[in-house]
């Protein structure tokens, strides 16, 4: 059994059930005190090492490790406003509250990735020069293996549920793994006498880091903005209509995401010889059909599939002349 099937096993109450918003949040509140957990452990392991070795890089990667709590604070926020039922200010929920939590990691994403690349553009300008021994180098490469675990954990928690603060935590973990890689590279490349790497490595990671973050900030607002469905999602809910039958015709489709709660409204075209009860049954079983296959609600306006008369226009002509 691997480490996050026991943790979820451990934590997380009907963990396979991940359609129940209490699950949700368990999964969201298991990622967030891993990720406190794992940064207080390896601040507290840099700082020690740093002060052993008497290693700057290891005593400020401590203090920027331990700043990481804050983005599991909001992670831990995040999903706990989140789960809250609705209520009459938000009908729907406060499942946007989420996609909120995932903006302001990727705002600090983009913080991390102009402040390495500040001061990697700073290096190539006037140079710097890069202390550091072998046993720096090991410890700086466990810290990576450690934050890239960490990252795994959070993708794999993320994708169970469908969430991208979750995924964007991973991201947040990743930059921290690559970084303490390339940190320990340049301390490498330094010793063999090219100083200069360190520059490149740190303008490379920042790179990285601000497209992540840049994605996860535009993906993220598109979705606080209103974004549509993809065109897979309204194909499936169109085959679902008109599998049901009585449905001619299905059209004015769209889906609202309110986080895990996601709304359909569409118009359905009916036989207009049917009793308005017929009709009402008919979108009732599409309303179902909606919610127990795609986990969504739906508001269905009904409407009798009048075929047009294609000498109506003649007709007039006739009429009026």
């Amino acid at each position: 059994m691997s480490l996050t099937k026991f943790l979820l096993r451990m934590f997380v109450k009907d963990h396979e059930n991940v359609s129940d918003e209490r699950v949700r949040m368990r999964y969201g509140y298991l990622e967030a005190w891993v990720s406190i957990v794992g940064n207080v452990v390896i601040a507290l392991i840099n700082f020690f090492f740093g002060v052993t070795l008497n290693s700057i890089a290891l005593i400020a990667q401590s203090v920027h490790t331990a700043s990481d709590v804050v983005t599991s604070v909001v992670v831990l926020i995040g999903f706990k406003v989140a789960a809250q039922p609705a209520d009459e200010k938000h009908p729907y929920g406060h499942g946007r509250v989420e996609t909120i939590a995932t903006l302001i990691i990727a705002i600090l994403l983009l913080i991390v990735g102009f402040e390495f690349a500040g001061k990697a553009i700073s290096r190539m300008i006037h140079g710097a020069e890069v202390k550091g021994n072998i046993p720096v180098v090991l410890v700086l490469l466990g810290v990576g293996a450690a934050k890239e675990w960490m990252a795994r954990f959070a993708t794999k928690l993320g994708r169970a549920i469908n969430s991208s603060t979750l995924e964007a935590d991973a991201w947040h973990h990743r930059s921290d793994a690559i970084a303490s890689v390339l940190v320990s590279a340049s301390i490498v490349s330094a010793l063999l006498g090219y100083p200069a790497l360190d520059a490149v490595f740190g303008l490379i990671v920042s790179i990285l880091i601000l497209h992540t973050g840049g994605s996860l900030a535009i993906s993220s607002a598109s979705v606080l903005i209103g974004e549509g469905a993809d065109k897979e999602t309204e194909q499936r809910i169109t085959q679902i209509a008109q599998s049901i039958d009585g449905i001619r015709n299905v059209h004015n489709l769209n889906v609202h995401c309110y986080g895990n709660v996601k709304i359909v409204s569409l118009d359905i075209h009916v036989d207009p010889q049917l009793s308005v009860d017929a009709s009402h049954q008919i979108a009732n079983t599409l309303e179902g059909a909606l919610l127990e296959k795609l986990s969504m609600q739906c508001v269905v306006h009904v409407e009798p599939d009048v075929k047009p008369n294609r000498n109506w226009g003649l007709e007039k002509k006739l009429v009026e002349g």
